[in-house]
C-alpha cells in the first residue's frame, strides 16, 4: 500500500514536471529562433547602414561627375586649348575666377585643379603658377615626387581615374585625400590638352563610416570597380585574401573568416562599381545577443529549479487528501486530526448545500419575476445587457422570449390627454399609463414586450421575424390600430417614434437610439405625429437659413412696430427652413432660438420693461416647452404681437412728446439769430432730414414755416409799441437786419411791417398790443 501511494506521488510529480517541460521547451525554441533573427536582425542592420553610406556617397559622386562636365564644357575655360598662348593671359584671369565660382558649390571636393599641358601651367581656384612651383612649395605630395605626379597624374589619357588615399602637404599640415583625374577636353585621347584633378578629403567618407555601430571594431573599406582600395578604416590596404571573391555579388552578408576568427562580411555595391565592404568580428557584433542569451540561460535554471521545487510541493499537496483517505479507509475511521475536513465530504456536502440554496432562490426569484424581467428588459432597451445575459438559459430564468431574431423599438409619447386627465395629477398620470400598457400589450400579445421609460412615455420592444415588407406593414399596423384606439377610446394623442428592424438582441440599444431621434422629429412633423427612422435618417444638415440681413429686417420690423410685416417675415422663414428644407430638431430649435434672441435683443435695445409687458408669463420658458415647430411659430408671433403693440403705443407718446418740445424750443429761441433746422435737429441729437420730417407728420406744416409763422406772431405784438424800431423789432425776433425781415413780412403779411403799424395807429390798438 505504501508502494501504491508512492507510485501515485510519484505520478503527480512526474505529470506536473511534464507540463512544466512543455512551456520550458516553447520557449526554449522560441528563443532559438529569436536568436537566429537578432543575429539576421544586426546584420541587416548593419548592410542598411552601410547602404546609407554607399547612397551618400553615389550621391556625392554624382556630384563630382556633374561638376566635371561643368568645367569641361564651361565657356571660358574651353579658350584655355582653343586660342593661341600669346592671347591668353586675360583668359587665365577669367578662367580662375569661374574656377573659384564652380568651388563655392562644390561640398564633396575639398580642393581641384586643372593641368594645361601647353605651357604646363597649374590653374586653381586661387592662382595660376608653373607645375614646378605648385608642386614643389604650394601643393606638395608626401608619399610623391614631381616626376611621379607627371607620370601617374598629368600625363597619358585619364577618364575618372581613382587613386587611393594619398598625404599632402598644406599650409604645414598634412591630409589625406582621394584623388582623381579626367582629361581634357572629355573625349579626346588622342588631343589632351590638360588635366582635371579633384581631391576628396577621406575624413568626409570616414565621418560617413563613422554611423555604422561597429564601425571602430571591425574594418571598412571601399574598393573601386578594378579592385583598388581607396580608403581603408583600419589604415592596412591589403585585403584578406579570397575576400574580393567573397564580394563578387552586388550587396549581401554572410559569415567569413579572416585569420581563424570568425567575422560578418557585409558588402553593397554603387552605382560607379564602387564596393562598400564592412568585416565586424561576430564576437563584437553578437556581444548584445550572447549577452542576453547568458542572462537567458541563467533565468532558465532559476525557472526549472522553482519550477521543480513548485511541482514537488503541488505534487505533495494533491497526494496529501488520497493518502489520508486512504489511512480513514485502512483504519475504519476518520483522519486523527478532527480539524482538517475530508475534501470528498466537504465537495459533497457543499454540492447538497448549494442544490438547496439554488431550489430556494428559485422559489423567491419566481415571486419577483415582473420586477426581475422590466428591469432586464430596460437595460436591454439601453444597450446596457451583457452578453451573457442574452443567453437562452439566461432568457429563461426572468421569463422573456424572442423566437425571432429581428428587433425593432417604438417609443410611445402622450401628447395631448386634457380630456383624459383631470388635475394632471400623479394618479392621473399612473392611471394612464396603466390604459396604454394593458393596451400596447393586449395588441403585441406575444410579438414583443411593453416598458414604462418615462411619466409619459412607453416603450414597444417588438420581436418580428426578418427586416422584409411583410414585417414592416405588420408592424405598421399595429402601431396605427393602437395610435386610432388611443385617440378614438380614450381621447389621448400620441406621439410614435419608430426605429428600424434590425437582425440580433445587442441591436437592441441602437434601436432604442434610433427611436428617441425618430420621435424628436415630431418638433418638426407636429404633434401626436407617426415618424419612422428611415424617413429621416437622411434628412438635416448643418446650417438654416436665417441670414443677418433677414435679422436686421426682422429687428427693424419690431422697432417700428409692423406686426404684418414680422408675422409674413416669421412664415418666410418657416416655409424655407422647416417645410421645404426637411431639417433635424436640433436645427429646428436652434433657428426658433435664434428668432428668439433676435426679438430679445429688440426688448433690450428699446428698454421696455419684461415685468410690466409680460407679467408672470415667461415667454421664453412657454416657447422652449413647445412639442412642435407649428407651435413655437404661433408662440413667437404672439410674442412679436405683443411687443410691436407696445412699440407702437410707445412712439404715439413720445411723437407726441417731441413734437411739443420741438415748438417749445422754437418758441424759447425764436429770438437767435442762429436758430434753423440744421441748429434744432443738433440740439436733439437728430438729422435735419428726420426732424424736417417728422414735424411735417406730427403737425400738417414744415418746421421752417412754423418758426416763421412764431417770429412774425412775436413781431406783430411788438410793432404795437411806438417805442420800437422796425430795426430793433427784425433784431428780436432772429433777423440780422431789417431788410430780410420786411421782405419775409411782406411775404406772409401783405404789408410792409410799417404799413402794419399804420393801420394799428388807425384803429387804435397801439396801446393794447393787439394786432
Amino acid at each position: 500500500m505504501i508502494r501504491r501511494r508512492k507510485s501515485v506521488f510519484l505520478t503527480l510529480l512526474f505529470s506536473y514536471l511534464v507540463i512544466l517541460m512543455i512551456p520550458v521547451t516553447v520557449s526554449a525554441v522560441m528563443y532559438t529562433n529569436m536568436e537566429n533573427a537578432m543575429v539576421q536582425n544586426a546584420s541587416r542592420s548593419n548592410l542598411a547602414m552601410l547602404e546609407q553610406v554607399r547612397q551618400i556617397t553615389d550621391n556625392h559622386l554624382q556630384e563630382i561627375d556633374q561638376m566635371i562636365v561643368q568645367i569641361a564644357t564651361h565657356p571660358k575655360l574651353q579658350t584655355l586649348w582653343t586660342i593661341p598662348e600669346n592671347e591668353k593671359y586675360i583668359q587665365y584671369e577669367e578662367a580662375v575666377k569661374s574656377l573659384r565660382n564652380i568651388r563655392s558649390g562644390a561640398g564633396f571636393v575639398s580642393d581641384f585643379y586643372i593641368h594645361l599641358r601647353q605651357g604646363d601651367i597649374i590653374l586653381s581656384p586661387s592662382l595660376k603658377t608653373d607645375t614646378d612651383t605648385f608642386f614643389t612649395q604650394l601643393y606638395p605630395y608626401a608619399d610623391k615626387s614631381l616626376e611621379q605626379v607627371r607620370e601617374q597624374l598629368l600625363s597619358g589619357y585619364h577618364f575618372k581615374t581613382f587613386w587611393p588615399v594619398t598625404g599632402i602637404k598644406e599650409n604645414a599640415t598634412n591630409k589625406n585625400v582621394i584623388q582623381t583625374a579626367v582629361s581634357l577636353p572629355l573625349g579626346e585621347k588622342e588631343n589632351v590638352w590638360g588635366t582635371l584633378v579633384m581631391s576628396i578629403e577621406d575624413q568626409q567618407i570616414f565621418d560617413l563610416l563613422k554611423q555604422i555601430e561597429w564601425a571602430n571594431s571591425g574594418s571598412m573599406f571601399i574598393i573601386d570597380d578594378k579592385g583598388q582600395v581607396l580608403l581603408s578604416s583600419s589604415g592596412n590596404y591589403d585585403l584578406p585574401k579570397g575576400l574580393l571573391d567573397e564580394i563578387a555579388a552586388g550587396s549581401g552578408f554572410h559569415a567569413y573568416g579572416v585569420s581563424g576568427q570568425p567575422n560578418m562580411l557585409s558588402y553593397t555595391t554603387g552605382q560607379s562599381g564602387w564596393k562598400y565592404v564592412s568585416l565586424v568580428p561576430q564576437s563584437v557584433m553578437l556581444e548584445r545577443v550572447n549577452d542576453i542569451k547568458a542572462w537567458a540561460l541563467t533565468l532558465l535554471g532559476v525557472a526549472l529549479a522553482a519550477g521543480a521545487v513548485a511541482c514537488y510541493w503541488m505534487a505533495y499537496r494533491s497526494y496529501s487528501p488520497i493518502r489520508d483517505m486512504m489511512m480513514a479507509v485502512m483504519n475504519g475511521k476518520q483522519p486523527g486530526q478532527p480539524v482538517l475536513v475530508n475534501e470528498y465530504e466537504f465537495i459533497k456536502t457543499s454540492i447538497a448545500e448549494t442544490l438547496a440554496e439554488g431550489k430556494e432562490i428559485k422559489e423567491k426569484l419566481e415571486g419577483h419575476i415582473p420586477v426581475v424581467r422590466a428591469y432586464f428588459l430596460t437595460r436591454l432597451l439601453k444597450g446596457q445587457a451583457d452578453a451573457a445575459a442574452l443567453e437562452e438559459r439566461s432568457l429563461q430564468l426572468v421569463g422573456v422570449r424572442f423566437p425571432h431574431d429581428c428587433v425593432c423599438v417604438a417609443l410611445i409619447e402622450v401628447d395631448e390627454s386634457s380630456e383624459f386627465l383631470i388635475d394632471r395629477s400623479e394618479r392621473d398620470w399612473a392611471l394612464l399609463r396603466f390604459v396604454l400598457y394593458n393596451l400596447s400589450s393586449e395588441l403585441l400579445g406575444d410579438r414583443g414586450y411593453v416598458m414604462e421609460t418615462d411619466r409619459n412615455r412607453l416603450a414597444l420592444l417588438l420581436n418580428l421575424p426578418d427586416a422584409s415588407d411583410d414585417s414592416r406593414s405588420e408592424r405598421d399596423a399595429l402601431i396605427e390600430e393602437l395610435k386610432q384606439m388611443s385617440e378614438g377610446r380614450f381621447r389621448t394623442k400620441i406621439a410614435v417614434g419608430v426605429s428600424s428592424i434590425r437582425r440580433g438582441l445587442p441591436e437592441t440599444g441602437r434601436c432604442y437610439e434610433e427611436a428617441l431621434n425618430a420621435l424628436d422629429y415630431r418638433i418638426i412633423h407636429g404633434a401626436s405625429s407617426l415618424v419612422h427612422y428611415e424617413t429621416i435618417q437622411d434628412k438635416g444638415g448643418t446650417f438654416y437659413h436665417y441670414p443677418m440681413e433677414t435679422e436686421a429686417q426682422l429687428m427693424n420690423y419690431v422697432k417700428s412696430g409692423d406686426y404684418n410685416s414680422v408675422a409674413a417675415l416669421l412664415d418666410e422663414l418657416y416655409e424655407q427652413n422647416v417645410v421645404s428644407r426637411g431639417m433635424t430638431p436640433e436645427m429646428g430649435k436652434c433657428l426658433f432660438f435664434d428668432l428668439l434672441s433676435t426679438v430679445l435683443k429688440v426688448l433690450n435695445a428699446l428698454k421696455i420693461d419684461e415685468q410690466q409687458l409680460f407679467g408672470t408669463h415667461d415667454p421664453v420658458k412657454s416657447i422652449a416647452a413647445s412639442s412642435s415647430a407649428e407651435s413655437m411659430l404661433r408662440k413667437l408671433k404672439e410674442l412679436c404681437r405683443t411687443v410691436c403693440d407696445n412699440v407702437r403705443e410707445a412712439r404715439t407718446d413720445q411723437n407726441e412728446r417731441l413734437s411739443l418740445h420741438l415748438k417749445q424750443y422754437i418758441d424759447d429761441h425764436y429770438a437767435d439769430h442762429g436758430l434753423s433746422l440744421t441748429s434744432i435737429a443738433d440740439h436733439f441729437g437728430m438729422t435735419p432730414q428726420y426732424v424736417s420730417g417728422f414735424f411735417k407728420k406730427q403737425n400738417g406744416e414744415n418746421l421752417t414755416d412754423y418758426m416763421l409763422a412764431v417770429r412774425i406772431r412775436e413781431a406783430k405784438r411788438m410793432l404795437a409799441d411806438p417805442e420800437l424800431t422796425v430795426l430793433q423789432i427784425a433784431q428780436q425776433v432772429g433777423y440780422a437786419t431789417d431788410i430780410g425781415f420786411i421782405r419775409v413780412f411782406k411775404k406772409i403779411e401783405g404789408i410792409t411791417p410799417g404799413k402794419f403799424r399804420e393801420t394799428l395807429l388807425q384803429t387804435g390798438d397801439v396801446k393794447n398790443g393787439s394786432p
